[in-house]
């Protein structure tokens, strides 16, 4: 279809949250298999399942997005890379990161992540979002985070419009 698609974090299947969610009240049990940690990795995995799956390699213009700072995968960069070795892909997991996965901030707003997608994904992949209703803050932390971000004003403007339009654009073209 030459669109991208969006992993969106979902609640992991009832057998993974028992196994490695439970054992707290149950207020716990579930803020911690979904928007404290559970959504987070599973996203990532599925990601992740992609790239080892060789799927990127049968469908090398696919573009996946990952919201919250690319959902724990770009904080494991390395790590992946370590999968090189066995994965018997036609790129390095590297070059997977940075040619089909975009990433959104997602409503966290802290620029040590905004600086650690950059070093993964570059800066024509990361594109501002707010994950509005969920991350919702009072105060205009969203227009502050972006206003006060480390980037030059064309990398803000990427961030904040460009790099959607130029993915989204590029996409309807054809």
């Amino acid at each position: 279809m030459n669109v991208p698609i969006l992993i969106h974090p979902g609640t992991p299947d009832e057998a993974v949250r028992n196994a490695y969610y439970s054992g707290f009240s149950p207020e716990v049990n579930t803020a911690f298999a979904t928007y404290g940690l559970g959504w987070h990795y599973d996203a990532g995995i599925q990601f992740i399942r992609l790239i080892l799956a060789g799927t990127f390699d049968r469908l090398p213009s696919l573009q996946i997005i990952l919201g919250h700072w690319g959902e724990v995968v770009l904080f494991y960069a390395e790590r992946l890379a370590v999968m090189d070795r066995v994965a018997n892909l036609k790129s390095p997991v590297a070059s997977y990161l940075r040619e089909n996965l975009y990433v959104t901030a997602s409503g966290m707003f802290l620029s040590h992540f905004l600086d650690r997608a950059i070093a993964i994904v570059g800066e024509e992949r990361i594109i501002f979002s707010t994950d509005y209703p969920f991350q919702y803050r009072a105060g205009n932390d969203a227009r502050k985070f972006l206003e006060k971000c480390n980037l030059d004003e064309t990398d803000k403007a990427a961030f904040a419009h460009a790099n959607w339009m130029h993915l989204t654009r590029d996409r309807h073209a054809d």
